[in-house]
C-alpha cells in the first residue's frame, strides 16, 4: 500500500487537525485464585501536521553524533560516492521507520497487505529536522 491510507471504525475519528482513536485495553487481574477482566479505555490525539523540529546533539565530536548528523545531511542532499561496485546513493534504509513494513490486513483475495512504518501516523521527514 503506498501512500496515506485512513481508518474507517467507529473507534477512530479524523478532524482536520488531529486523528482521535478510542482504544481499550483489555487484562486480567490476578488476585490469589480469583481472576478478574479489566479493560481501561483510553483516547488517543495524534495531531495531523508536524512541527519543526530540532536536535540538539551533546559530543557532537564524537562517533556516532557525528555519523547522525552526516548520514541526515548526506541524504537531504542527495549525495552520491563512487566505490567498485559502482555509484552508490545515500538512504535511509537504516532507518526503522522509513524502511520497515506493517501488514495492515488482507485483501478481499486473502493476499497481505503491508504498508510502510512511515505511513501509520504523521511523521517527520528526517531531512526537515533543524540540527544544532
Amino acid at each position: 500500500l503506498d501512500g496515506q491510507f485512513t481508518v474507517e471504525s467507529d473507534s477512530c475519528k479524523y478532524t482536520d487537525d488531529a486523528i482521535i482513536a478510542d482504544y481499550s485495553y483489555e487484562t486480567t487481574i490476578v488476585e490469589g485464585n480469583t481472576v478478574k477482566p479489566s479493560a481501561l479505555k483510553m483516547q488517543f490525539k495524534t495531531e495531523r501536521k508536524v512541527g519543526k523540529t530540532g536536535v540538539m546533539l551533546v559530543g557532537l565530536g564524537g562517533n556516532n553524533g557525528c555519523t547522525c548528523v552526516a548520514g541526515a545531511i548526506a541524504n537531504k542532499l542527495g549525495l552520491t560516492w563512487e566505490t567498485k561496485e559502482g555509484t552508490q546513493k545515500s538512504n535511509y534504509w537504516g532507518s526503522l521507520l522509513l524502511a520497515s513494513t506493517v501488514k495492515l490486513g488482507n485483501d478481499r483475495q486473502g493476499n497481505s497487505v503491508y504498508t510502510p512504518m512511515s505511513n501509520m501516523l504523521p511523521l517527520l521527514n528526517p531531512n526537515d529536522i533543524v540540527w544544532g
